[in-house]
């Protein structure tokens, strides 16, 4: 799309919010806490729905085919790229103005919005007294140069150095959207040393999210170690160290182990979990400083997980919920595991009542409760006793 058509639906929005606006003010909406969007992201946004129920609206813009079977308040269900966007020229200034009137917070999920440009919603939203959280999640705010920066500058390679993408037109882009953050968000979530930014705000950790649809400890997997099964999965191979792991399990079955090994990339998120149940170790990505959702999904369905993420925020005693494995030892550490079988099962059973303590809904809900309370994001704490 050219930049005269991108101006004309830029405006074109501006009007229809404002029209729509009008209208919904005359028409008494039901009343609720938060407005989750717009964008799937790791499942984050649905997760996040389940935590709130009823006193939340999800809307899903992104058309994310990974989560198609997930069920969100309002979302774009086309497979067409071209009328997803003329649809959403409509349909985000409609949903921005129809839940204006329902909502006071605002959380956003990734970098995108109901409008076009997010500074169309945030001075919107900001005209109308109400709260913005923005929650990120990792190429929606990192800056790829400033993480390559510091790693060059710790004698550390990153999955940055590998991007296909143009960094010079990227920086713009995470450069606009810190300074958007900075300016109209009353709370920002993220991992400062994992997604290094141009942000100035305060950032809060962002908590992964156990779901209840996850299973009990699986100890029956473990009973026959006959053939492991290892498995892999990455939404951006090259980044998050694909090629390592190759090179590792290549060497491994040169050496006579005998595994079964597994990739998964872009499928759907019910075929992930459904492999996680029988498998006994995950390898996650290895250029990163904190967990990965794939990590968390790993522990939870009972694996070993060799991953990069750092302990940074856990007790002592939390650390060996996972085997932390830099890019250069992902063939030491799976070898390790290998021969010692045993650790699998250790491992596995760490991870399973580390995820269990730290990321179970009623806690994540909780953490958020609580930092929007002390944020002044929300007046009481039992606000959802208050408008149920």
């Amino acid at each position: 799309m050219n930049v005269i058509n991108k101006i004309l639906s830029v405006i074109f929005q501006k009007i229809l919010l404002y029209f729509f606006d009008i209208y919904f003010a005359f028409n008494k909406q039901k009343k609720c806490s938060f407005v989750i969007g717009t964008h799937e992201i790791a499942n984050y946004m649905f997760s996040l729905k389940s935590i709130f129920k009823d006193q939340a609206i999800s809307v899903d813009l992104s058309v994310n085919k990974l989560y198609a079977k997930n069920k969100y308040d309002y979302a774009i269900k086309s497979k067409n790229k071209y009328l997803t966007y003329i649809v959403r020229i409509f349909y985000g200034p409609y949903l921005l103005a129809k839940l204006s009137n329902q909502a006071d917070v605002f959380i956003y999920i990734w970098s995108t919005g109901f409008c076009l440009d997010r500074e169309i919603d945030y001075k919107f939203l900001k005209k109308k007294k109400k709260k913005i959280v923005c929650i990120f999640l990792g190429s929606d705010i990192r800056s790829d140069k400033l993480r390559i920066d510091y790693h060059t500058q710790n004698d550390l390679d990153t999955g940055s150095n590998y991007t296909d993408e143009n960094i010079l037109n990227i920086e713009s882009i995470v450069k606009k959207v810190a300074l958007l953050a900075d300016q109209y968000a009353d709370l920002i979530f993220g991992h400062p040393k994992d997604q290094p930014s141009y942000l100035k705000s305060v950032q809060y950790p962002v908590p992964y999210i156990y779901g209840s649809r996850h299973p009990q400890y699986n100890e029956e997997k473990f009973n026959n170690l006959d053939e492991i099964v290892i498995v892999h999965g990455s939404t951006s191979p090259v980044t998050k160290g694909t090629p390592l792991v190759r090179a590792a399990i290549k060497k491994l079955k040169i050496e006579g182990y005998r595994f079964k090994y597994i990739e998964l990339f872009n499928v759907p998120n019910e075929d992930v979990l459904q492999t996680l149940e029988k498998s006994h170790i995950v390898l996650s990505q290895f250029y990163a400083f904190a967990l990965g959702v794939f990590s968390v999904e790993g522990m939870a369905y009972s694996n070993a997980v060799i991953t990069s993420a750092d302990y940074d925020g856990f007790s002592e005693n939390q650390k060996n919920a996972w085997l932390r494995t830099k890019y250069w030892e992902v063939y030491e550490n799976t070898k390790y595991l290998l021969d010692n079988p045993e650790k699998i099962k250790e491992y596995a059973n760490n991870g399973f009542k580390f995820v269990k303590k730290n990321f179970r809904e009623e806690q994540v809900k909780k953490y958020y409760i609580d930092t929007f309370y002390d944020n002044k994001i929300i007046d009481v704490k039992n606000i959802f006793e208050k408008r149920s």
